[in-house]
């Protein structure tokens, strides 16, 4: 892609003059290249408002502000470094720091027209340092340029060998880094692509991400926030949906269940999920939503006919499953977890006789006559049947009388 720019020809100018203070190996389109890095005024450069490390919060600034961040603008590029410094504080004075004490140990990557591919963080801190110390020592950055032809698939290849191989991902949020290998495809990548320049993946841990993604997608769709990724990591639900992969899907088709059954237990899990959510809201008391641990229980509660039951009871009642309340999903989804623990404890039956009497002593019986008839039916058959046996074991081991 050939780039030609104001900025481009000010950086080949700047360049011309100054030369280049040394060289770094960097690999384009499959080759390792020895490219020329330079000692750059940051003045010249702008920061990637495409940067993965902070695609969640540009959506949500970009959503909120009804237009795009443009880092071209000084306002604009000042909201990115305020995002950058907001994503991580603590890392971010730690490089200050280091930056302070040792100046610059790598060169960062730019464009040919300027724009930072790696080194968002760093500019950032040598523009704070500049503020607090107006010395002229912090203007400069230095970085390796890209040549003009760098096609935008190497450049998504070039950030993702530099920032996500499994030795450096940790500094993206989980859905960041999703965010980026969808990037990535939409440029033109194979999932093999992909997976070769994030050194340390494999393609079907890329496909495995791809799909958590729709995954998120779609719940995000049926909460009515599309796109909304600032749910997912402000309420801390990247898990949840690597348990939905692994406990609701995975069993699904190993069994295998319809199409129509599964996409039916992922609505009424993207239902859980929702009251869970919703269930946080301030106001609402100490109500106790769910964690993904619990999301780990659904493989055991759509396997077991009566938990299943209990789960999708209300949810399976109704056309529109959005209408059931949030309490009603919450207390459902808890009863098929009773349900799941007194299946574990068959082998202590006297614990669970123990469990039943405090339960039914604990009945407001006034209310009983508002309860589902059949339910008191199943309650009445259940103690007539563990009467029975009773009797029968009481009499089979009672001593005789004496006559």
């Amino acid at each position: 892609m050939k780039i030609e720019s104001e900025r481009a020809r000010e950086l080949d100018a700047y360049i011309t003059e100054r030369g280049e203070i040394g060289k770094w190996p960097i690999e384009i389109g499959g080759e390792k290249q020895i490219l020329g890095f330079y000692r750059l005024p940051w003045q010249l450069l702008r920061y990637n408002s495409n940067n993965g490390r902070l695609a969640i919060e540009r959506r949500k600034w970009e959503h909120d502000n009804e237009r795009k961040l443009d880092t071209s603008t000084p306002e604009d590029a000042a909201i990115i470094r305020g995002m950058i410094f907001d994503l991580d504080r603590d890392k971010t004075e730690l490089l200050k720091d280091d930056l302070h004490r040792k100046g610059q140990m790598e060169p960062g990557v730019i464009t040919n027209d300027g724009v930072l591919i790696n080194g968002n963080r760093r500019m950032a801190v040598l523009e704070t340092l500049h503020q607090q110390e107006p010395t002229g020592k912090w203007q400069y950055i230095e970085v390796v340029r890209l040549p003009a032809d760098t096609s935008e698939a190497d450049l998504w290849k070039i950030e993702a060998g530099l920032q996500l191989s499994k030795d450096k991902v940790a500094e993206y949020h989980p859905v960041n880094e999703l965010l980026k290998i969808k990037e990535g495809m939409e440029r033109g990548l194979s999932t093999g692509e992909v997976a070769a320049a994030m050194y340390g993946w494999t393609k079907e841990e890329i496909e495995d991400a791809l799909a958590r993604l729709t995954l998120i997608d779609d719940f995000l769709e049926f909460f009515g926030q599309p796109e909304n990724y600032e749910l997912i990591k402000k309420v801390g639900l990247h898990e949840h949906f690597i348990d939905i992969q692994k406990r609701v899907i995975a069993p699904a088709k190993k069994q295998p269940v319809p199409k129509k059954e599964l996409a039916r237990r992922l609505q009424a899990t993207f239902a859980l999920i929702r009251a869970h959510i919703r269930s946080q809201k301030p106001g609402k008391g100490e109500r106790k939503g769910i964690t993904h641990w619990d999301i780990r229980k659904l493989d055991g509660v759509f396997t077991d006919v009566h938990a299943r039951d209990l789960f999708m009871g209300h949810l399976s009642a109704t056309k529109d499953i959005k209408s059931v309340p949030d309490e009603t999903v919450l207390e459902d989804f808890r009863d098929s977890l009773d349900v799941l623990r007194m299946r574990e404890e068959r082998d202590k039956p006297l614990r669970l006789v123990d469990k039943a009497i405090n339960a039914i002593e604990s009945i407001d019986f006034d209310a009983v006559n508002k309860a589902d008839p059949q339910l008191v039916e199943r309650v009445i058959k259940s103690l007539e049947r563990l009467s029975a046996i009773v009797a029968t074991k009481v009499k089979h081991i009672a001593p005789e009388r004496p006559k």
